[in-house]
């Protein structure tokens, strides 16, 4: 405002003096403004568009000469500040839990969060760790195994709630880069050498093409007359397998590191020659894990990781943690597991989830492609 109150004052000089003073013109090029342009996606630019600033200066010396208002030449032009996203959080999460993300750059997370061919905010993973599963009669003395009633039950409850089973491949592209899945999604995961539960799971495999992820242990003491068996059940495609270490070693601070690197290293090579595929996770035996044994898995080019803790669900850039994972700064090689024990709750915990981050992406939508049309376009 005050370089335009300039310009009109010049001229006003200049229409009273016009007369008698010849003038000369100057014209420098001042600062710029920003114009917002409508691209095609929908999204705006920004395209500099320059203002000029016009000094009068008489140059007649037989007359007094006349000298309007120094225009400053170094206006300060003012330059947006990225601003820090407002990031969902949910009441269903315990409070002694952190959703932690892990993807820095805030330019590469809402590309691929708004982006064409991804997940919609609020496309939701329910990881659940099985191991036995009792047929009817038998009693039930730990915390790990579920009745075959309710095995049964979880498994239609599952179907008639819209879930549908990915890949471990298919889970670690969506975390890492939001590539599309079922908006509702589950991971099945099967610990142990267990080929007579694998067995139960068929039935509801192939009625509904779904798939079961197996964490195998490779050990030297599995027999042939299993390696075919399991060899037999991968084949109709409904078997996913991962590593659950070779000889299901825990893995702590003491453990030497020859052990930890056949623990880590070995299973791919058995199951690459057993099953044709290579495994892209690793299911901690036992759940444990260290900084070292995290970052051997990752040297040795596994791209997921799964604990024995029960945190929530997962989401793209939304990973449930307690201290013991979040120690390792690695959130997607320490992922949280549902047990099958509270199988059913998992779901319905996650589908509420689910609805109330579409909730709020919805509400952030604008401010989001803001802040990308305003800091993240070339």
């Amino acid at each position: 405002m005050k370089n335009f109150q300039v310009i009109i004052l010049n001229l006003f000089i200049l229409s009273v003096f016009s007369a008698c003073v010849p003038q000369a013109q100057t014209v420098e090029k001042g600062d710029t403004d920003v114009t917002k342009t409508q691209s095609q996606s929908g999204l705006t630019t920004n395209t500099p568009s320059a203002t000029l600033q016009t000094t009068i200066t008489p140059t007649n010396t037989a007359s007094p000469t006349l000298t309007s208002t120094p225009v400053p030449t170094n206006t300060p032009t003012i330059t947006p500040t990225p601003y820090e996203l407002e990031m969902f959080t949910s009441d269903q999460i315990r409070s002694n839990v952190t959703i932690e993300t892990y993807i820095p750059n805030t330019c590469e997370y809402l590309e691929n969060r708004w982006g064409e061919g991804k997940s919609p905010p609020g496309t939701i993973v329910v990881p659940i760790m099985f191991h036995s599963i009792a047929k009817a009669g038998r009693a039930i003395t730990d915390s790990t195994t579920i009745s075959t009633a309710y095995f049964e039950y979880f498994m239609q409850k599952a179907e008639a709630s819209g879930f549908s089973t990915i890949t471990m491949d298919s889970l670690a592209g969506f975390l890492e880069r939001n590539e599309e899945i079922p908006t509702r999604s589950m991971i099945l995961i099967l610990d142990d050498r267990r080929p007579g539960v694998t067995e139960l799971f068929m039935p509801y495999l192939e009625a509904n093409d779904w798939t079961l992820t197996l964490g195998w242990p490779t050990t030297d003491n599995t027999s042939e007359s299993l390696w075919q068996r399991m060899e037999k059940l991968a084949a109709s495609g409904h078997l996913d397998v991962q590593s659950h270490g070779h000889d299901h070693i825990y893995i702590q601070g003491y453990t030497p590191l020859k052990e930890i690197h056949e623990e880590i290293y070995k299973p791919i090579e058995i199951i690459q020659t057993h099953f044709n595929t290579t495994p892209s996770a690793i299911i901690w035996p036992g759940g444990n894990f260290t900084d070292t044994s995290v970052s051997m898995a990752r040297e040795a080019g596994l791209r997921l990781g799964f604990s024995v803790f029960s945190r929530g669900p997962l989401m793209y850039n939304w990973i449930p943690q307690g201290e013991a994972e979040m120690a390792v700064e690695d959130p997607l090689m320490v992922l949280p597991r549902f047990w099958s024990t509270t199988a059913d709750v998992a779901l319905d915990q996650a589908i509420r989830v689910s609805e109330a981050a579409m909730g709020h992406a919805e509400s952030v939508k604008a401010d989001e492609l803001l802040f990308y049309t305003t800091y993240c376009q070339p």
